[in-house]
């Protein structure tokens, strides 16, 4: 079986040169990648941020501090050698694609060759409050990589007209570094999304799903592939796993009751709620989700705590990898079986208990060990 690549979470908030040092280190215990979110405003809410809820609004101001990840990902890529960068994910509405053709070029240059475009459809919590419209963000991600491949693809001006963009006698000089493009990973979940990555993309970047379901949706990534006359091998499937480890069994179960760790699943899709057998907190109708209801600076107190309340700690577990790390690498063989490649471990455990901070990222380099990477 191939070996199961490990990615690590970039620093995304001051100090800047910590980032650096976080990332040379990861590359010296031979992590894979270091990826960046792409956030405006973070998933919890202000009413949220509060002491009584948890230690982290005594020493960070607010929940939505976040660098720009094309920014890091240049700076700590120009100060490393062997460890890949990416941004898990950033959207084509807020960055026009040429621009994004751009930066992502010049990002493979800067890093001769390691970059990882992450690309979704983008999180109403980060468009409508600048003033941004989300109609039809998936249409519109499909439309934008088209531009972005025809201007890393063309040889002098060419033109464009979709639905979304438009290029009229455009260009795009610089060429890809050593004549490969970066690669677009997506995170992709519904039918529409799936297809698209196995007919657009060269990853794939989920978030936690059980190992059957991942195995389906990987198996309609590499139809879409086939389909589309490309290699589904060369698709590599990924996924974003929230990890919330503890040194024993206890302290794991406090961590999933932690309120900011439960209030993170408000993004989940209704129907996985009801799968669980728990009413939802945010239902957007059939097929209705959170993650598009939700809007973190616009969110009650009141509202705050009931979001809380309605989601249980079972809920967690099903969201993140939750346990030991003995306990997490075995829930991972599972979705090695099922295809999994390469694992981007976001790490929540401060959510749950900032003094596990320390340890857990640690912990997060024994499970490397667990897993033979």
């Amino acid at each position: 079986m191939e070996r199961l690549q490990l990615g690590v979470p970039g620093q995304i908030m001051p100090p800047a040169d910590a980032a650096v040092k976080f990332a040379r280190r990861s590359e010296a215990e031979g992590f894979d990648a270091v990826w960046w979110p792409d956030h405006l405003m973070g998933w919890h809410a202000d009413t949220m941020w509060t002491e009584d809820l948890t230690p982290l609004a005594a020493v960070q101001p607010n929940p939505h501090a976040y660098f720009d990840p094309l920014i890091m990902m240049g700076v700590v890529g120009a100060q490393t050698e062997r460890i890949k960068v990416g941004v898990v994910v950033t959207d084509l509405i807020r960055r026009n694609p040429a621009m994004a053709a751009a930066s992502a070029l010049t990002l493979d240059h800067v890093t001769k060759g390691r970059a990882i475009i992450g690309l979704g459809s983008g999180e109403r919590l980060n468009i409508t409050p600048y003033g941004m419209s989300f109609d039809k963000p998936v249409a519109k991600l499909g439309e934008g990589i088209d531009v972005m491949r025809l201007l890393w693809e063309a040889d002098g001006p060419v033109n464009y007209s979709g639905k979304f963009h438009s290029l009229e006698n455009a260009v795009l000089g610089l060429r890809p570094y050593q004549g490969k493009a970066p690669e677009i990973w997506t995170a992709a979940h519904g039918p529409r999304m799936l297809e698209l990555t196995g007919a657009k993309a060269d990853g794939w970047l989920p978030t936690k799903m059980s190992p059957v379901e991942y195995a389906k949706s990987l198996d309609t990534i590499r139809q879409s592939a086939q389909d589309a006359r490309r290699d589904p091998e060369a698709i590599t499937p990924g996924m974003l796993g929230y990890l919330l480890m503890g040194p024993d069994e206890e302290t794991v179960q406090r961590l999933t009751e932690a309120p900011l760790v439960r209030a993170l699943c408000v993004l989940l899709p209704a129907q996985v709620f009801r799968d669980l057998g728990v009413e939802p907190p945010l239902d957007g109708g059939p097929g209705g989700s959170g993650f598009h209801d939700f809007i973190p600076t616009a969110v009650s107190r009141a509202e705050s705590l009931r979001i809380i309340e309605a989601i249980p700690p079972k809920v967690v577990r099903h969201y993140a990898f939750c346990g030991t790390p003995a306990q997490v690498a075995e829930q991972l063989a599972e979705y090695r079986e099922a295809g999994l490649r390469h694992l981007v471990m976001w790490n929540i455990t401060a959510f749950g208990d900032p003094s596990l901070a320390r340890w857990s990222f640690q912990a997060m380099t024994e499970l490397k060990k667990l897993v033979g990477s």
